[in-house]
């Protein structure tokens, strides 16, 4: 019994304390719902005066006009407010020029409505309120310069029921969440230990994502080395044409500079001899005609092997930058695979022949520059899967579905087993010999294709040949969703 006692003694200083709280928790919910329903009632004089300044601005030049069908439509609109009973035009006098009342729940007009005693206050002031238990009467002067009238309009003071419902329930949760505030106290505590477990597993996907990043830069540099070559004979080829034609140029020029100096001498006869018998001019003489449209020709190719040179240089620049944009936007994909193969030439034309069947395609939503390494490391792929006595063929399509487009890159190269397929996603695997491949090409694609929603379908036949088909989303959800992964 002693200890009954006693656990009861310790018990009752919480149990008031919660007790009291929960009384002072009652008091202040019925406060709140009492300060919540004059805040509306409040409120419905604002919404009232709102709309009656809104009928007057509508009517006023109406008013001048004496157009009482018009002034009646915008009566009617104000009536479309079911807070609204009454609208009414007065004029001067008190007489009533045009009423409408809320009649079994729909505006009538009614006529013959008895005129209005204007009180000085209602006389003196642009807008007057005033209330009882029921209604709110708002008075509202038409000036335009003179006073034309007023504005009569009688609205609901009192709250519905769904308004008293809404009322009540947030009266009820503010007091639920009052009760609650202990508790959260402890939560705090608790959430601190959270957030420093959340924190640190944030700050390791940072490092994932620094080493992804890096990786995927890794695979990009290790791509441009293999193809540098490939690059640097296509930037010969148009910069030896450039030298060829800048040396047949000087040739030209000097042509015209002697032939300057013959028609300089020709009309300046020499010291005592008559014009007449100036020194004949040569008997052959250079096809200037032709020569200047040679010139032209070699302008014009020089200026289009300078092109395809900046061109070349700048897809690579494009290309390679680490930094590039990693917000998503959107981009043509056409334009980027063009530039891309710009790019890849070198490396593919040895190897094979490419066969383009483009259709045309919206513009995508995603990273352009992440969607470009994904299309090189496709062509270089199929490329090197060509036997090194035959020259391969590379066929591109793509296409658009409802939400989603489509590439695919086809080959008939030495094609894959099942097997091999099941692996050609691992990073650091490749079929290659050593020293081709970082076997980070296709672990590094699909990665991107993933982080896109998207998703890369594998079909190969041994001897035959390999199609990858990338299918990638028009436009990018609020949220990414990770995709199953590669379909074979």
């Amino acid at each position: 019994m002693l200890d009954r006692q006693k656990s009861w003694k310790d018990a009752r200083p919480a149990l008031l304390i919660a007790l009291a709280l929960a009384l002072l928790q009652i008091a202040t919910g019925w406060i709140t719902y009492q300060q919540s329903t004059q805040l509306v009632r409040d409120t419905k004089f604002s919404s009232a005066a709102s709309l009656a300044n809104g009928l007057v601005a509508a009517i006023a030049d109406l008013v001048v006009l004496k157009d009482y069908a018009a002034i009646e439509s915008r009566m009617l609109q104000t009536m479309a407010n079911p807070e609204v009973v009454q609208a009414a035009l007065i004029n001067l006098e008190g007489k009533v020029l045009s009423g409408l009342q809320r009649q079994n729940g729909k505006p009538k007009l009614v006529f013959n409505l008895p005129t209005e005693v204007l009180s000085p206050q209602i006389q003196s002031q642009p807008l007057v309120q005033t209330v009882d238990e029921l209604h709110i009467t708002t008075w509202t002067k038409i000036d335009v310069g003179t006073g034309l009238g007023w504005v009569k309009l009688t609205t609901l003071v009192a709250l519905d029921q769904d308004e008293l419902t809404s009322l009540r329930q947030q009266t009820l949760w503010l007091s639920i969440a009052s009760l609650l505030s202990g508790a959260v106290i402890l939560g705090l505590f608790l959430w601190r230990a959270y957030f420093s477990l959340v924190k640190r597993e944030s700050v390791i996907a940072d490092q994932l994502d620094d080493v992804s990043t890096r990786l995927h830069q890794s695979e990009k540099l290790a791509s441009l080395g293999q193809l540098a070559a490939g690059v640097a004979h296509e930037i010969n080829n148009p910069i030896g044409y450039v030298s060829s034609n800048l040396n047949t140029l000087n040739k030209y020029i000097a042509i015209y500079d002697k032939t300057i100096d013959q028609l300089q001498a020709q009309a300046q006869p020499a010291a005592g001899q008559a014009p007449a018998t100036a020194k004949p001019a040569p008997a052959k003489t250079p096809n200037h005609q032709a020569i200047r449209q040679d010139v032209q020709d070699l302008l014009r190719e020089t200026q289009e092997g300078i092109t395809r040179v900046k061109n070349i240089i700048q897809d690579l620049k494009d290309f390679s930058r680490s930094n590039a944009a990693q917000n998503f936007t959107l981009a043509n994909l056409q334009q980027g695979l063009r530039s891309t193969l710009n790019i890849v030439a070198g490396e593919v034309k040895p190897r094979a022949e490419l066969d383009l069947q483009l259709s045309p395609l919206p513009d995508v939503e995603c990273v352009p520059s992440q969607i470009n390494q994904v299309f090189l490391n496709m062509v270089v792929n199929a490329a090197q899967a060509m036997p090194k006595d035959h020259k391969g063929k590379i066929t591109i399509r793509c296409g658009v579905a409802p939400d989603t487009v489509w590439f695919e890159f086809e080959d008939n190269g030495v094609g894959m087993e099942a097997a091999t397929i099941a692996r050609i996603f691992d990073p650091f695997f490749t079929t290659k010999d050593v020293g081709t491949g970082t076997g980070l090409g296709l672990s590094v694609s699909l990665g991107i294709v993933k982080r896109h929603g998207g998703q890369i379908l594998v079909h190969s036949t041994p001897g035959v040949g390999t199609t990858f088909k990338i299918e990638l989303p028009l436009r990018q959800p609020q949220a990414l969703t990770n995709p199953s992964g590669v379909s074979a």
